[in-house]
């Protein structure tokens, strides 16, 4: 008589730990002998199947590899940051001059804001990350996320435009990696602004759908060509006329994101600028404490 292939595992503290972890209840063998012998290899066949794939190693509930970066590369940046950071402080120490040292002052604080996100958003793209999850209210994340891009913006002559529904946009998530995406998308969207030479408002909104909350950052005043959209996330590419700390904060966004089982995007607008949209899973009802900040 033929009989069904099996594997199963091959000591028996494992065999006994697998079955231990089985949901559904399985009858011994004793009451199952009044039935016809077909009915029995069946079952036999499909309580086998049902220890193989509880055994197999489950996989993680969202994909989000880690971008391959280029680390020599990304630390040669850093240290460029830092350099930069060290001509502010010179220029501060040339003299009493309250305009040199307003400037050089916050240009030393735009410095310092941009290394500190540089370095979260390598370490985001870098390490084997292991989010909290929790419900968190992700309007409240964009109100108070974004007082680090003051003199950035007052620099680019830019201004900061929210755009948030009355209601609560709450997604299972962690919040401070969260907070990292946004503040990732933001700062690639002000270096766009400040490319573009010329003042510009920036807006961010955010909406929920049926079964979805979606955040856009959106800037018209660098106009971005279509074949430049994939470029944006390309931590290889020789044409790095964004710079690299661009391609790493919008990698970084992205695979925040996909850890929130959500999709991070590129896109032109109508008027040829770039729209970067977020697009996570949304939490209708929950009761559980909404972590806010």
């Amino acid at each position: 008589m033929d009989s069904t292939p099996t594997t199963l595992p091959a000591h028996a503290d494992e065999f006994t730990e697998v079955i231990e972890r089985v949901k559904a209840p399985v009858k011994p063998r004793a009451s199952r002998q009044g039935l016809p012998t077909e009915y029995r290899m069946r079952h036999d066949a499909h309580y086998v199947e049902e220890l193989n794939t509880i055994s197999r190693p489950i996989p993680a509930e969202h994909g989000a590899a880690a971008a391959p970066v280029p680390t020599s590369a990304a630390l040669r940046d850093l240290c460029q940051e830092f350099e930069g950071l060290a001509s502010c402080f010179n220029l501060i120490d040339q003299g009493p001059r309250p305009l040199r040292e307003r400037l050089g002052l916050s240009l030393a604080k735009v410095g310092v804001q941009r290394s500190i996100r540089y370095a979260q958003n390598l370490r985001v793209l870098l390490e084997d990350l292991r989010p909290v999850y929790r419900d968190v209210r992700l309007d409240d994340l964009i109100r108070h996320g974004f007082s680090d891009f003051k003199d950035e913006l007052r620099l680019t002559e830019s201004t900061l435009v929210l755009e948030l529904p009355n209601s609560p946009l709450v997604l299972q998530g962690d919040a401070t990696l969260l907070r990292n995406a946004l503040r990732a998308a933001a700062s690639a969207t002000v270096a766009l602004v400040e490319l573009s030479g010329a003042a510009a408002s920036i807006q961010i909104s955010a909406f929920a759908s049926e079964d979805s909350i979606l955040c856009e950052f959106r800037q018209d005043a660098y106009q971005v060509e279509s074949q430049q959209l994939a470029k944006l996330f390309d931590l290889d590419t020789a044409d790095r006329t964004l710079g690299r700390s661009n391609a790493v904060a919008v990698n970084a966004a992205r695979r925040i994101a996909q850890l929130h089982g959500g999709q991070f995007h590129a896109r032109r607008t109508s008027s040829g600028g770039c729209l970067f949209l977020f697009s996570l899973p949304r939490v209708v009802s929950s009761d559980m404490p909404v972590v806010t900040n």
